[in-house]
């Protein structure tokens, strides 16, 4: 596929641990022969992502994507083939005859190789002479040169045009630059400039490592004190975390995931032993965000300085109880009581610090006892934002209770878990004086309004049973079976390939699997490089990752092969009719001829007869 030979891929496939590949994007747990976890690529509340090791394959029983390794890394990074084989090879340790220009395959591939290029100048920029102040900034702040280094840090020259000319050393277009945005077009005249000058910068990388956008620090009080990146086909902001490539690591370990404010708040909590941290990127904390984090721990503490714990932390957490974040799809039943070991809770909790700190502040004055033990006090996120709803408002006037009454009520109507909103509402009943269970009915009625006009927006659902793969309708249950016996028992490919033609599979997507499989030699697995749409490859996943029992496959293949001599005869039958019609009307039939076509009639149609009477007698066991 796409000029790699199938011994290569193989190769690859087999020196790859799919497990371990995909268990860095998403929180696996074994069960049974396969490996279980939340599916990356779509929301949902339980468990449908399966990962077979033993055939190298995913599939999502939910939305129906497939694939093997390079499909994964296809499409979870948006790649395309001969990208995602060049980062697979890199990591299997193999090597890969074929090169390529970057741009022959595709813009994601070409601009990350301009943000390599600009993440390597910026980073020699740091320790040479040039970067002795930003050196000097980061002494004072007290981030080790060490951890600097491992954070990829860097530095952007002063003047207009100092990553300009070292991209042109390098034969990189200027529109390129713009496309990626390291560069600007001047306000007046022709060219460009570059767009972080004279700053500290922080690499943002995506979960793979591989820089796709910067943040500058300021360092001689210019304004803004950070500039960000813009938007690229690489960086989007709200699906992104600072560090989170570094983080993953952390996470696992401690199944536990802390989200702060800042770029140095995240090295120095990194510095002190808090290495499971990441740092949003903007000025709300998004679903998007937090669905990366549920993939690798159980539960998230957000952590607020002082000034922020009030109105702006308050809307901020409101906001990720939003009808836009669809909390019950996304399975974000937030436990109060900090139980999420049951199934479908994931904790989010918020830590907030002492006055006048943020964590960098914090873990500089006073070490990591202070932050473990602000930690160890975080608050449930919604118990937090009952808190500050009912703080915000005036409960000694009948306006400030009955706002408060509305924003409770509101707030409660998007709880996932009725236990939880059960509880929140005898607290929240409690505190503004009213009764319980009326509160508990307004909130009802407000999530039946907002379930009803969600239900009205979306399109009718399909009919029951497993979505078929994107891009192919649902196959009937007699293809299906065809084709899962043919990749699954050697005995049947050998039986049934002779006699089976590729009109017998009516439905699209499974008679491209069936045509190759005929011409793919080796294990059905290998058929994913052969396949060249996402439909395909996700039914075969979903075939091929079936645990089904074969032990009555000898009778299967041999009631198919009954079965399609049938088909064939009754075709021949059709045939010697049609060819004997034929000579009747052209008034001059050959009578050897056609007594030869009156014999064949006569016996394709006793074998018909004979084969359909023997699918209709009984078995040794007195069964039809």
């Amino acid at each position: 596929m796409a000029g790699f030979s199938p011994q290569l891929l193989d190769e690859i496939r087999s020196r790859l641990d799919i497990v371990e590949l995909v268990g860095q994007f998403v929180n696996l747990k074994r069960g049974g022969q396969h490996w279980k976890g939340l599916c990356p690529f779509h929301a949902e509340k339980t468990p449908s992502f399966t990962v077979n090791p033993k055939r190298g394959i995913f599939h999502c029983f939910g939305c129906g994507a497939g694939g093997d390794a390079f499909g994964f890394l296809m499409r979870h990074d948006r790649l395309g083939f001969p990208e995602a084989v060049r980062a697979l090879a890199e990591r299997a340790g193999v090597e890969v005859p074929m090169k390529r220009e970057p741009e022959t395959d595709g813009k994601f591939e070409a601009l990350r190789r301009i943000m390599a290029l600009a993440c390597e100048f910026y980073s020699r920029s740091l320790w040479q002479p040039e970067g002795a102040r930003a050196r000097e900034y980061l002494e004072r702040r007290g981030v080790d040169l060490e951890v600097a280094k491992h954070f990829g840090l860097g530095y952007a020259p002063e003047g207009w045009n100092a990553l300009l000319t070292e991209m042109a050393r390098q034969s990189v277009p200027e529109d390129h630059l713009v496309q990626a945005g390291l560069v600007l077009p001047r306000q007046t005249g022709s060219g460009f400039y570059d767009r972080f000058r004279g700053r500290l910068l922080f690499p943002i990388r995506d979960p793979q490592g591989r820089a796709i956008a910067f943040g500058g620090r300021a360092l001689a009080g210019e304004e803004p004190k950070y500039l960000n990146s813009p938007e690229t086909p690489l960086y989007v902001k709200g699906q992104t975390l600072y560090a989170l490539d570094i983080a993953r690591a952390g996470m696992r370990e401690k199944n536990r995931a802390l989200i702060v404010e800042g770029y140095l708040d995240c090295l120095m909590a990194h510095q002190h032993g808090f290495g499971e941290t990441v740092a949003a990127l903007g000025t709300a904390f998004t679903g998007a965000q937090l669905g990366l984090l549920r993939r690798y721990a159980d539960e998230v503490v957000a952590l607020f300085d002082a000034d922020a714990a009030g109105q702006k932390a308050s809307t901020r957490l409101e906001e990720m109880v939003t009808d836009s974040m669809d909390l019950p799809s996304l399975g974000w039943s937030v436990a109060r009581t900090g139980d999420f070991e049951r199934p479908g809770y994931f904790s989010i909790r918020v830590a907030v610090l002492p006055d006048g700190h943020d964590p960098d502040s914090l873990l500089r004055a006073e070490g990591a006892a202070a932050l473990a033990a602000r930690l160890e006090a975080a608050r449930p996120l919604l118990s937090f934002v009952l808190d500050r709803a009912l703080a915000e408002e005036d409960l000694g006037t009948p306006r400030g209770r009955a706002t408060a009454h509305a924003r409770v009520a509101l707030l409660l109507s998007k709880v996932s878990n009725a236990e939880e909103a059960t509880m929140l509402s005898r607290e929240a009943a409690r505190r503004l004086g009213v009764d319980a269970t009326q509160l508990w009915i307004e909130a009802q009625q407000l999530h039946g309004a907002r379930t009803r006009g969600r239900r009205l927006d979306r399109p009718a659902d399909s009919a029951s049973g497993p979505p078929a793969p994107v891009g192919c309708p649902p196959p009937n249950l007699a293809e299906r079976d065809l084709l899962a016996l043919l990749l699954h028992v050697e005995e049947a490919r050998t039986e049934l390939f002779p006699i089976l033609e590729d009109t017998d599979v009516a439905h699209k997507g499974l008679r491209a699997l069936l045509v190759a499989l005929r011409r793919t030699p080796g294990p059905p697995e290998a058929l994913m490089s052969e396949l060249g749409g996402e439909g395909e490859r996700g039914l075969l996943a979903a075939l091929l990752i079936e645990e089904r029992e074969w032990g009555h496959a000898h009778s299967q293949i041999f009631e198919l092969r009954k079965r399609y001599h049938i088909r064939r005869r009754r075709e021949r039958v059709r045939q010697v009719s049609e060819a004997i019609a034929r000579a009747q009307a052209a008034g001059d039939p050959a009578l050897a001829d056609l007594e030869v076509e009156l014999r064949e009639l006569q016996r394709e149609a006793e074998a018909v007869r004979e084969l359909v009477v023997a699918r209709s007698e009984p078995d040794s066991d007195g069964k039809a």
